[in-house]
């Protein structure tokens, strides 16, 4: 019952040979599984019948061009062939290989001429051969004994062979009358006369008998209903009838939403697997079209869907999850921006996200009509979206949303418009200098640092000298780094005056800003900066003379910011925040916390 190998074969010369054969062996089983389930789904003398058992028929007759028979070894739930693997299935009532092993058979062989009729008559059986029968199967195909189908079994009984696993569906049927008491109360409670009683009186069920109908009754609720429909409406979009493919799709089209409804994952993962798949094996332009129409006015739905999958009591696995989002439609672009940021499960997110970009590469319109959203929010994720992929055609619905009243629009806006870096948005990141919002004033100005327009550094150099003592350690010391980035030694005479000058009265400047006017002469660097923070370096005020000695050290290690301003390339850190500025540490503390940032 086995293919002998030859001798002169080297150990290790046969995979090649072995893994074309292992998957004709693989698709064989298939085809065999997929007559059976057609027997048992449809009435005698559907074309689907004769269909799949003539694709099996025509799978055995390649497998006879490569080995002479074709043995299986029948584990608890698997068949292999020559060691391969070629049918794996979760132990239950629908599992092929079980249905064989529980009554004891070990092994499975089908030899040459078995697709002549004998083949047809196997399936026939196993189709109509009920889960709760099994005890007869083995029976069955030992009364017919074939000839071109050969088994070998032990007996199940053997106390060698053990415990054998049982299928959920039999669980708690009991082996006792005990467990009938449910039946037999039914059956006490009803209303049956005397009369009745005694027309039937000859009719005694028996023990066997009650279990049995017990179980046939747990079989028929248990019985997967929504996946047996699921897979008749996929064979049936599987024949080439077009017209019976548009009924198909207008039945899914009614069937898919209660599914997404009810978060069916698996059968919802299969339908649109399938239909790709079947689709695109056709390569007929309608019906990829079909199916495309199909996904597209699903994609909303189904958007929704996964992103609630992290929470949902039977959550997908990763192929279901990965079908799901790989079928998903441009009209799921709103869904997801809307959806992501609240997805608790980052891998989740992020599979998200990358579709969503696919998308919005693919169709740019759609996120760009979100900019116009009322939702603040949506239009907010819209705008981080466009700046992420860099679609400089929105840059003139960025400025627009930057002129709007919500604060996180207006952030959102200027930081894609930093992020598109050209001259469009110039005149909204100046004009953002001056907002009412800090957060946004500070996304501004690290901008106004990257993209260097025309004018910026005598636009901050008036904020610098006018405003910027009213404003809080952080967005002075960004002020400051960004007008040094920018006119490198020419910013030198003013952030010199905020060091070491006096007002007009006399005093000098606030303790604060004159420490990140000297963090602000560290990254320019140049002598005449050195020069300044040298005659601040015995400054009374400790915070003064803690950020001087930190700037020049800035200057003798040619730190990473100092060099990048002086070369023109502008900083690709942000601005620190002010707690971790340390404006009054000890110098070396100071400088290593500087070098870590």
């Amino acid at each position: 019952m086995t293919d002998p190998t030859p001798a002169d074969l080297e150990p290790g010369s046969a995979p090649d040979t072995d893994d074309a054969v292992t998957a004709l062996v693989e698709e064989t089983i298939n085809a065999l599984l997929k007559a059976a389930r057609a027997r048992q789904t449809y009435v005698a003398g559907n074309p689907l019948i004769d269909r799949f058992q003539g694709e099996l028929n025509d799978k055995v007759a390649k497998v006879w061009d490569e080995v002479p028979d074709l043995p299986l070894i029948i584990d608890e739930g698997r068949l292999l062939w020559r060691d391969h693997e070629v049918y794996a299935k979760p132990l239950g009532p629908d599992n092929f290989a079980f249905r064989f092993f529980k009554d004891g058979v070990r092994s499975l062989a089908l030899l040459p001429g078995v697709e002549e009729g004998e083949l047809e008559e196997f399936i026939d059986i196993l189709a109509r051969t009920r889960q709760s029968h099994d005890e007869d199967l083995l029976a069955t195909l030992w009364h017919r004994d074939f000839n071109s189908i050969r088994m070998e079994y032990v007996d199940a009984s053997d106390e060698e062979v053990g415990d054998l696993p049982t299928p959920d569906r039999n669980a708690g049927a009991g082996e006792t009358l005990e467990d009938m008491e449910e039946i037999e109360s039914v059956l006490e409670a009803g209303e049956v006369t005397e009369e009745e009683t005694a027309t039937y009186s000859d009719i005694r069920l028996a023990e066997p008998d009650l279990l049995y109908l017990k179980r046939e009754m747990e079989a028929e609720w248990a019985r997967p209903v929504v996946h047996d429909v699921t897979l008749a409406l996929l064979d049936q979009f599987e024949m080439r009838d077009q017209e019976r493919r548009r009924q198909v799709v207008d039945i899914l089209r009614e069937f898919l939403p209660r599914l997404l409804q009810d978060l069916d994952f698996s059968n919802v993962a299969l339908i649109v697997t399938e239909l790709q798949l079947l689709a695109n094996k056709t390569g007929e332009n309608e019906t990829q079209e079909l199916v495309t129409a199909l996904l597209r006015d699903m994609s909303e739905a189904m958007a929704e869907m996964v992103s609630v999958a992290d929470t949902a009591e039977d959550s997908p696995g990763a192929a279901e999850l990965s079908a799901l989002v790989g079928a998903l439609q441009a009209e799921a672009i709103p869904t997801l921006v809307r959806a992501i940021p609240a997805v608790p499960n980052r891998q989740t997110r992020d599979r998200l996200a990358d579709a969503l970009d696919r998308l919005v590469s693919s169709n740019p319109g759609y996120v760009v009509d979100l900019l116009s959203a009322e939702d603040p929010m949506l239009a907010a994720e819209a705008a981080r979206i466009v700046g992420r992929l860099g679609l400089t055609d929105a840059e003139p619905y960025l400025i627009e949303l930057s002129r709007r009243p919500e604060d996180i629009t207006r952030q959102a806006a200027i930081e894609a418009l930093a992020i598109l870096g050209s001259d469009v948005g110039a005149e909204a990141l100046t004009t953002a200098l001056s907002d009412s919002g800090k957060d946004i004033r500070m996304a501004a100005v690290n901008a106004i640092a990257a993209v260097r327009p025309e004018g910026a550094g005598s636009l901050l150099a008036g904020i610098i000298s006018s405003k910027l003592g009213d404003r809080d350690q952080g967005e002075q010391m960004a002020f400051l780094r960004a007008y040094a980035a920018i006119e490198r030694d020419a910013s030198v005479p003013l952030l010199a005056k905020l060091l070491n000058g006096r007002k007009w009265w006399g005093g000098r400047h606030p303790s604060t800003l004159r420490g990140c006017a000297a963090r602000a002469l560290g990254v320019v660097g140049t002598p005449g900066a050195r020069k300044a923070l040298e005659k601040a370096a015995g400054d009374k005020t400790a915070t003064v003379k803690g950020a001087v000695r930190v700037a020049l050290r800035y200057i003798d290690t040619d730190s990473d910011e100092r060099l990048m301003a002086a070369g023109g390339e502008p900083p690709m850190h942000p601005v620190q925040d002010p707690v971790d500025l340390n404006l009054d540490s000890e110098p070396g503390e100071a400088a290593d916390r500087e070098g870590a940032s």
